[in-house]
């Protein structure tokens, strides 16, 4: 069922028109260190830069360096990528951000799709609204004396989600088309992590991040954290 899992996935690149029973191998465009069309940097923001250029386009993935420490913080676990698309044809290049894929190398190597931000939103409200209904009528009718506590620490759990809610309208990668006139795109791409094959993380753990572009599919390997990066200490507020 795994590798089922992985051709499935990996078969959907080829949603630009060949059929599932045709034989057709896509190119791969492959992210390689020291090769001519990439770039490596390590930058002060605490991310790391991948980039992947070609005549057409420039393709450049950024990754938290402490992704894996982040997501038990968030609201909804979850891993992030941040991509930026920039189009130097003269015809059209269509992003598709509902077409990417993230694979698990050291677990199974299993393939998880990126999650739509319109989907990610409904859930998460869903999430606020059940949470809010088992606070405000079970816990607190249960347990009267502890209703300042419980309601306190509701508003701390809703203000998390309002935060995270608010971070994917307003920051998560859509579906775009790229032209002469509109030549740029970014944003966040999501991916989920619940899987029974995905066990705790094997640092360095390692990913291959998938996506069909033009005639390609963009292959951007990288690892958490990235192989050789330093030792991150953070500073205190002030500093």
């Amino acid at each position: 069922m795994r590798s089922f899992t992985v051709i499935t996935a990996l078969a959907a690149f080829a949603a630009c028109g060949v059929g599932a029973t045709q034989k057709q191998t896509i190119p791969a465009l492959r992210w390689a260190e020291n090769a001519t069309n990439c770039t490596f940097r390590d930058a002060d923001d605490g991310r790391t830069y991948y980039g992947l250029s070609s005549r057409d386009f420039e393709i450049t993935l950024a990754v938290d360096r402490q992704e894996l420490e982040k997501i038990p913080h968030r609201a909804k676990p979850m891993l992030g990528v941040f991509l930026t698309f920039h189009y130097k044809g003269n015809d059209k290049f269509e992003e598709l951000q509902n077409k990417m894929y993230l694979e698990y190398t050291k677990h199974s190597q299993v393939v998880k799709g990126s999650l739509d931000p319109d989907d990610m939103l409904k859930h998460l409200q869903e999430n606020v609204d059940d949470l809010t209904d088992e606070v405000e009528r079970h816990d607190v009718k249960k347990h009267p004396e502890l209703k300042e506590q419980k309601e306190s620490e509701l508003q701390q759990r809703l203000k998390d989600y309002t935060e995270m809610m608010d971070f994917i309208s307003t920051r998560a990668l859509k579906p775009v088309t790229l032209d002469a006139s509109n030549s740029s795109a970014s944003g966040w791409v999501f991916f989920s992590i619940k899987d029974k094959w995905i066990g705790p993380w094997r640092k360095p753990e390692e990913f291959v991040l998938r996506f069909p572009v033009e005639n390609y599919v963009v292959e951007f390997p990288f690892s958490l954290p990235p192989k050789g990066a330093k030792v991150e200490f953070r500073k205190r507020p002030g500093e």
